[in-house]
């Protein structure tokens, strides 16, 4: 490339190539390689002037080329492969190029180009395989009608390129004559990642990407540590992004930031896992079960705030082999095998470079790409290039503090901006005396951002910092306005966003939801104390999470919980947050309230010991009869669901006198039936008398529901501790017609369950098989896999009821693997209704055909399963 050339600007498609296993082919020709290296120089350079193409860039084995034709550049890539494929090569194998290309709008910096579209060419090149061509959905869009004879374009679907923007649809080009089928694409869709969509591009650190990288080939434990804002996250992402090919069970990204109890990490990483562990489960066997035997990468965020909990990161690096974690943290962990990177500032430019040595510089690059987010026609030119290098050196390179600076072009020349930074940080904030240096600046960048908005919109600011979890904008409109904001909220918001002190994130229903760094969120939590209304704000808060779950409650039990259950997952981190509030400022009552009306939500999704301790903590708060009545009588069906009756039992026989103390006939109606259950199934007493007593009082409120549970409740007295299944079945078999007219899915389940397990102390298997397996395909739909797990272990004790012992001894082995990952609910009711299936096969077939049969459901996913549990007829070799 020569300096000064007149390159062409506007619409340009970019094409960037690569030779496949250049390093291997150096290693094997030695010297020589020059000869392979220069012929195919020469093919590719003939090729890209066959499309009237400019050659912008040679490094190694690497091309970057620009066409002001979309056609010109699939002239040039066609022409290239074909020569590469005709010519003999002196180490008589093919010469195998990767090639790429995407069309968009061409932003000058210097002799070269920059911005998202070069950047997206530079993906779809490193997305494909020697031989390849890919083309972007615009290139192919302005080419397809057009494409000479022999050449056609193949959809190879939407892809997440490794920048982890946005997916973008891409095409292959199929030349004739030359190969045209390959392996699966490198893309973050070639492996199971939840890796998360990023809105921004990823701009340099290719040094830092490699150096990590390197670590973390060498090293199993690799944490990336610096100050907030240094850009820890991204780069751990972004490396995490580039080595997923490297894992062959993928790359998952754990976000702690609104973690603060290291007691609640173990389900976190669980949940991230995509695990679904009972929630009175073990987060921490599951996830240890499920990584055991994977080749992993495990990306643990924000560590520092629960890093007491490193112990956990030892414990699963030692029970399995092939897992590599990378944890960004202010801190090292100082655990045993840890290698740490100081992520550094971007290098700063030099002083007196030229236009073209700024333009290389990742700092100023950085600027502009996030300058031009807020102002698309924003470019690096020779007024403004040593402006915007002495605003990142003022930043001291700091990629938060040169983001919030960039989004300000919107309404500040880089002149300007530089101006008030220097007034800014020649002011040592009282605050920020004693922190490092850099520290320092950030805070100074944030604080100068601060500065700049309106009255109005600093206030939003500082409310807003009070959502660990993010929020809606609902949520943030119930608690960032009020009477002194001028402006409408949502507004706000929108200003928020565009100077970067809020990011809109990716939320569970494609709504928009809005989240702050964790750095920007604890300077907007300290103006909100020092300036504005603390107090009222987190009452706010509170007040609408607990609207949020007393709307959710009914939810959580009817035929869209699956939808109701992912909100309340969604806001739980802010959850947490009003409990501590709650605990804090001896708030009992709307504390209480609010962990009562999501208590089904703990029991479905967990952890069930968080939810019961919150109720235990706030109830010996203190608080209103009411609430207290209500809240006893959750802690108790927690209890119950946890297997402890005894403690159910005494929580629903404090919460009674209460409920009738207040006149609330339906919660004395439901704490009669819990009551009744814990009794049934725990020390005994009047059962028969509690279950009436609730029956009448539902038959009085004319509450179908009701008395659809107390049915329920006497049909289990009767089949179980009266031992009369005959007479009980008709009873729940009433109850469950009710549940299924009232699409109570809660009810639907435990009465199917609970007529199986009376049909089998009848004598019944098949009819009980029958019922069990309607209940697995209902909690299959919503995704339960604990549950899914405890049907599995009543359906190989039917098996083996029903002679099929292989069968049983199978369906036993896939239950047994799923309960180390899940864990499974063990209510009272279950214990004793499952056996020893495998002991009876033993004795009935022999130890080898059990052992076969073993072997073989160890294999089985939870998919697998539930289809070999539907099968109707033993397979070939089985019993029957």
């Amino acid at each position: 490339m020569s300096p000064g050339r007149n390159l062409p600007t506007g619409t340009l498609t970019f094409l960037f190539t690569d030779i496949e296993g250049s390093t291997r082919l150096l290693q094997e020709l030695g010297e020589g390689y020059r000869r392979v290296q220069n012929d195919h120089a020469e093919i590719m350079r003939k090729g890209i002037a066959e499309g009237e193409g400019v050659e912008i860039l040679t490094e190694g084995d690497s091309f970057f080329a620009v066409f002001t034709t979309p056609s010109g550049a699939v002239r040039a890539a066609v022409a290239a492969q074909r020569g590469l494929a005709a010519h003999e090569w002196p180490h008589g194998q093919p010469l195998r190029v990767r090639m790429g290309m995407h069309t968009g709008e061409a932003v000058l910096g210097g002799d070269d180009y920059l911005g998202i579209d070069v950047n997206r060419a530079a993906r779809i090149a490193a997305a494909g395989h020697g031989g390849q061509v890919l083309l972007s959905d615009a290139t192919r869009g302005l080419v397809e009608q057009a494409l000479s004879e022999g050449v056609r374009v193949r959809d190879l679907g939407e892809r997440r390129l490794k920048d982890l923007a946005l997916p973008m649809r891409i095409y292959q080009l199929d030349i004739d004559g030359l190969i045209d089928e390959f392996p699966e694409l490198s893309t973050l869709d070639a492996r199971p990642t939840n890796l998360p969509i990023q809105l921004t591009t990823f701009v340099g650190r290719d040094g830092e990407i490699e150096r990590v990288a390197g670590l973390l080939a060498e090293h199993r434990l690799v944490t990336l540590t610096g100050a907030g804002g240094s850009g820890k996250t991204r780069l751990a992402l972004q490396v995490a992004g580039e080595q997923l090919g490297n894992f062959r069970h993928g790359a998952f990204f754990v976000d702690l930031a609104a973690i603060r109890d290291p007691a609640l990490v173990p389900s976190t990483l669980a949940q991230a896992l995509g695990l679904r562990v009972a929630p009175g489960g073990d987060p921490l066997a599951a996830a240890r079960g499920h990584l055991r035997e994977r080749e992993l990468l495990l990306v643990l965020d924000n560590f520092e705030q629960v890093s007491t909990g490193a112990a956990m990161i030892e414990d699963l690096l030692a029970s399995a082999a092939k897992l590599r974690v990378l944890v960004t943290s202010r801190m090292a962990l100082r655990v045993y095998g840890e290698q740490e990177f100081e992520v550094p500032p971007f290098d700063l430019p030099e002083a007196e470079g030229g236009m073209d040595e700024l333009s290389r510089s990742e700092a100023v690059l950085l600027f502009v790409d996030r300058a031009r987010a807020v102002k698309p026609n924003f470019e690096l030119t020779d007024a403004t290039a040593s402006t915007i290098a002495a605003i990142v050196t003022k930043l001291d390179g700091l990629a938060l503090a040169i983001e919030l600076a960039a989004s300000r072009v919107r309404i500040l020349t880089p002149k300007a901006i530089l101006s008030r930074l220097d007034q800014r940080l020649s002011l040592p904030a009282g605050s920020a005396r004693g922190r490092p240096e850099r520290q320092q600046t950030l805070r100074a960048a944030i604080e100068w951002s601060y500065d700049l908005l309106k009255e109005d919109e600093r206030r939003v600011f500082a409310r807003l910092s009070v959502f660990p979890g993010g929020c809606s904008i609902e949520a943030a409109e119930a608690v960032g306005g009020s009477e002194e904001v001028g402006v409408a909220v949502l507004d706000a918001v929108e200003a928020l966003v565009q100077q970067s002190l809020l990011r809109q994130v990716e939320a569970t229903e494609g709504d928009s939801r809005f989240r702050m760094l964790e750095t920007i969120s604890e300077y907007g939590g300290e103006r909100l104390i020092e300036e504005f209304d603390a107090d009222a704000t987190y009452r706010r808060v509170a007040e609408f999470l607990l609207d949020f779950a007393e709307e959710a409650e009914p939810h959580l039990l009817m035929k869209e919980q699956a939808v109701w259950l992912d909100r309340c997952e969604q806001e739980l981190p802010n959850l947490r947050a009003t409990i501590r509030w709650a605990l804090e400022t001896g708030e009992a009552d709307i504390g209480l309230r609010t962990v009562t009306a999501l208590w089904r939500f703990w029991h479905q999704r967990g952890p069930l010991w968080e939810g019961r301790q919150a109720l235990d903590e706030l109830l010996a708060l203190g608080g209103s009869p009411e609430i207290r009545a209500r809240a006893l009588s959750a802690a108790g069906a927690m209890a119950w669901w946890g297997g402890d009756s005894s403690e159910a039992q005494r929580y629903q026989e404090e919460a009674l006198p209460l409920f009738r103390q207040i006149g609330d006939r339906r919660g004395e109606m439901e704490c009669l039936q819990s009551l009744a259950t814990a009794m049934t199934f725990g020390s005994g007493g009047p059962v028969e008398e509690r279950l009436r007593e609730s029956l009448a009082i539902a038959e009085e409120l004319g509450d179908r529901n009701g008395a659809a549970f107390a049915n329920l409740g006497m049909g289990r007295l009767i089949a179980l501790a009266q031992g009369d299944p005959a007479t009980a079945i008709p009873i729940m078999e009433q109850a469950l017609r009710v549940f299924d007219e009232l699409g109570n899915l809660q009810g639907l389940a435990e009465c199917l369950v609970s007529i199986a397990h009376a049909s089998r102390r009848l004598g019944e298997p098949g009819r009980a098989r029958s019922k069990y397996l309607r209940v697995m395909d209902m909690q299959a739909v919503a995704g339960n896999r604990p549950a899914i797990t405890g049907m599995l272990f009543f359906l190989s004790s039917v098996e083996g009821e029903l002679g099929r012992h292989e069968r049983a001894a199978r369906l036993w082995a896939a239950a047994d693997s799923a309960r180390e990952v899940t864990g499974h609910l063990s209510p009272p009711a279950a214990q004793g209704m499952v056996g020893d299936p495998v002991a009876a096969a033993r004795e009935a077939i022999g130890d080898e055909k059990v052992e076969r049969a073993l072997a073989a459901g160890r294999t089985m996913d939870h998919n697998a399963a539930v289809a070999y549990a539907h099968e109707t007829e033993p397979t070939e070799g089985q019993d029957t």
